[in-house]
């Protein structure tokens, strides 16, 4: 079903929008539906129609559909902001599968005649659908179905059994998949899609009780059931491709990104409870309780940065199969996670067991801990996600398909998300890399070299990279650093030694926020022909605008300035030819000096990393300056610091992404050309979906950094720091885990020098300790959150 899409970010129209439906939610749901949901009831048939009915008298029973069916005909981003905001309200959440995936497969696939006769019913809650997929002895291997449907005149004849229908209790109607032609050759081959009332008879109905004590599954039973003959959605015979597509928008719905969002915003008011509560004795654990919710967070945004791009391109008509299983699993297990924190936050306060909730109301205290035990309700509730719509290891093994048959970007990058001039850029350097930077010529450059080629450089400044950031005024292209990113990734790829992120990204960000002057556009100048190289000698590790603690103070000596001081791990400062060198003043504050390197009193040590990397240690001994030499002063320095640092971070995970998606890429190729015991490693169950674990981390990552570039320019300031922190603690976890774990599956040979796994493992363990590792960004993350909390709502700063 073709859903209006919005490529234009939330501005004011839709804030407004979103204002409109908060009001509606808290005036409009009952006080019974409202108490219910507060305790963390679960909701009653007669309730959720109820509710249903006010959506529908309001015209918003249907927010995905357009508005010649009967739905509000909202734009994608209205839809969200709907979903967002009822999954935040105390209005009932419930799964219908005729709004959400049936009826727009009868807007899609069905005839006029149909969408006449069911659609209507669907909006009104007159009829309630179940999805007879499943069956007893098939379970997500939906192709392997027993249940037939032959024809005979008017009618189809459907015999067999489904089973796990949610709240197929409350359905009169049923979309079921069976069997037309059992002769055909393949077995996703001549099945149908029926739609079938479940008052036919022969039609049995038998409710399974649920875990955790209510009715929520059925069994449903066919025997000899007359369905007639113009109630098949679609060609006869060719109901795979209909379901298949069901399936896509389902798994999409089923990644419960709205749930996942107001989840996290109530356990988030829990955990600032608890620390508000703690005392001496319980510090310690409410801080490792925030800790964990911090991660939980992240993950929610990586979750949020890949759905919106899976949604479009489901919108504009397209089928993300691979990215709606990627995010089933993501989702699902974000939700059991966030539920299963909940449990642990109350503790033993969430172990009572109150019947009346299972009936949709409360029969106990309603405080902040009154009604703690429901929340085990939902907990073994959403156990069951992981099965419904194609268990985990399902989706674990289409993923697995995708990957090892050549289908994802491990094997061929996609430019998707680049503009078309970016993608040209992109593919310039990828052929230049190939032709002058494989792996053998790394390796003498590592090694003959000490890391750093000057023709690679001047290479570099040939493709744009030494001055894509540099105004044309001063020799450069004068792009975003949104265009500088991808060629970093690029350059990622290839693990390109020379000081790409601390010259071309670091040091020319924080000289372009300096006032303009002389020096500092003579410089830039030099830096966009690729004739000189700059680094930041700074402690890369301090929170400048809170505690600073610089690695070099500077005195006044008459009109010049006298520095001293040492920086133990400059990065790029082996190969600098110019030094921005941050340091403090005698006043107070920082100012910002350019330094040659060749300066007397300059002392540069040069040393290689683990991965093969060059930094310096440099020690300024009494080094004399001109008084033009200070750039800028307390009044700048300090915040073009913070965010030049930031936008190195960034560009830092850009180097971690292309290193992991190569680092992959090629444990992929080795897994299916290695044999043991006659078989491919790729054969193996446990080793294919060791990697899609992987390709799930690192598909996160790269979505989430995109995520925070892309909304760089209108975020705060303390959502930039949240993002940055965010993307670099995902960045590194992911990366680190795809370092060690490559090299085991490689076995031995992964462990040699010569073998360039061993090297992107390398990289990715050294670009996880720079600039601050994971454990300390999820910190800075969690301090970050906590000074923004009560003053910024995310739902509506999306």
């Amino acid at each position: 079903m073709p859903i209006a899409v919005d490529h234009d970010s939330v501005g004011c129209a839709d804030n407004v929008f979103r204002q409109e439906v908060r009001r509606f939610l808290q005036e409009a749901v009952p006080p019974d539906i409202r108490a219910a949901k507060r305790a963390h009831c679960l909701i009653t048939r007669e309730q959720a129609a109820r509710w249903h009915r006010i959506l529908h008298a309001r015209g918003w029973a249907a927010p995905g559909w357009p508005r010649e069916h009967g739905g509000p005909g909202w734009s994608l981003v209205q839809q969200a902001i709907f979903r967002e905001e009822l999954a935040a309200s105390d209005a009932p959440n419930v799964e219908n599968l005729g709004i959400d995936t049936i009826g727009p497969t009868l807007i899609r696939h069905g005839t006029p005649d149909q969408c006449r006769r069911f659609l209507p019913g669907m909006l009104s809650f007159d009829d309630f659908w179940a999805q007879g997929y499943s069956e007893p002895d098939a379970g997500s291997d939906l192709a392997s179905m027993r249940t037939t449907a032959r024809r005979d005149g008017d009618a189809w004849i459907l015999n067999g059994s489904k089973i796990w229908q949610s709240l197929g209790h409350w359905a009169n109607r049923a979309l079921v998949l069976a069997r037309t032609d059992p002769g055909a050759r393949r077995k996703q081959d001549g099945i149908s899609v029926l739609l079938v009332d479940l008052g036919l008879p022969g039609v049995t109905v038998r409710p399974i009780r649920y875990m955790n004590g209510a009715h929520f599954h059925v069994q449903m039973f066919f025997d000899d059931v007359r369905v007639p003959a113009g109630d098949v959605v679609g060609e006869v015979d060719q109901g795979w491709a209909v379901a298949k597509g069901l399936l896509v928008i389902e798994r999409l719905f089923v990644a419960r990104v709205a749930e996942c969002k107001a989840e996290l915003a109530h356990t988030a008011e829990l955990v600032h409870l608890r620390r508000r509560e703690a005392d001496p004795d319980s510090r310690a654990e409410a801080g490792v309780l925030a800790r964990r919710h911090g991660e939980l967070d992240i993950r929610m945004r990586a979750l949020e940065a890949a759905w919106w791009p899976a949604v479009r391109q489901a919108a504009e008509g397209g089928s993300p199969e691979l990215e709606a299983s990627l995010l089933k699993i993501e989702g699902i297990q974000l939700l059991q996670d966030l539920h299963l924190f909940r449990m642990d936050a109350h503790g033993a306060a969430a172990l009572p067991f109150d019947a009346a909730a299972v009936e949709g109301r409360l029969d106990g205290p309603s405080g902040a801990d009154g009604a703690a035990g429901n929340h085990a309700l939902h907990l073994w509730r959403y156990r069951g996600s992981s099965l419904a719509g194609g268990s985990t290891e399902i989706q674990r093994e289409i993923i697995a398909k995708a990957i090892f048959g050549g289908r994802t970007e491990l094997e061929v990058a996609r430019h998707g998300h680049l503009g078309a001039q970016q993608a040209m850029m992109v593919d310039a350097m990828r052929r230049w890399l190939d032709k002058h930077y494989r792996f053998e010529r790394r390796q003498e450059i590592l090694g003959a070299r000490g890391g750093f080629d000057p023709s690679v450089w001047a290479g570099f400044a040939a493709l744009g990279l030494t001055g894509l950031l540099v105004p044309e005024a001063a020799g450069g292209l004068g792009h975003a650093v949104a265009d500088l990113l991808p060629l970093l990734e690029t350059a990622g790829e290839a693990l390109v030694l020379e000081p790409l992120v601390w010259s071309a990204a670091l040091a020319t960000h924080a000289l372009l926020a300096v006032p303009q002057g002389a020096a500092r556009d003579a410089l830039l100048a030099a830096l966009a022909s690729g004739e000189a190289r700059c680094a930041l000698a700074c402690d890369a590790g301090t929170d400048f605008a809170r505690s600073p603690r610089p690695a070099y103070t500077a005195r006044r000596a008459g009109e010049a300035w006298r520095l001293d001081g040492a920086c133990p791990l400059v990065m790029g400062g082996a190969q600098a030819d110019h030094l921005l060198v941050a340091a403090g003043l005698e006043h107070g504050g920082l100012g910002l000096f350019a330094v040659p390197a060749a300066c007397a009193g300059v002392v540069t040590r040069a040393y290689p990393l683990h991965d093969g990397r060059s930094a310096a240690e440099i020690r300024l001994d009494d080094v004399r300056l001109p008084a033009s030499a200070l750039l800028c002063g307390p009044e700048h320095a300090t915040a073009i610091l913070e965010e030049a640092l930031a936008i190195a971070t960034l560009a830092l995970c850009a180097d971690s992404i292309g290193a992991a998606r190569r680092a992959l890429g090629i444990t992929v190729d080795y897994l299916r050309t290695r044999r043991q015991f006659d078989r491919a490693l790729a054969e193996q169950q446990v080793l294919r979906h060791r990697v899609v674990d992987h390709y799930r981390a690192w598909n996160g990552a790269r979505h989430l950094l995109g995520h925070v570039l892309s909304g760089w320019h209108t975020a705060c300031g303390a959502e930039r720091a949240r993002g940055v922190s965010a993307a670099k603690h995902l960045c590194g976890t992911a990366g680190r885990a795809i370092a060690l774990d490559v090299l085991q599956l490689h076995g031995a040979i992964g462990l040699q020098d010569e073998t360039p796994i061993s090297h992107y493992s390398k990289r990715l363990v050294g670009n996880d300790l720079l600039l601050g590792n994971a454990s300390t960004h999820l910190g800075r993350f969690v301090a970050a959150t906590d000074t923004v909390h009560g003053k910024t709502d995310r739902a509506d700063t999306r």
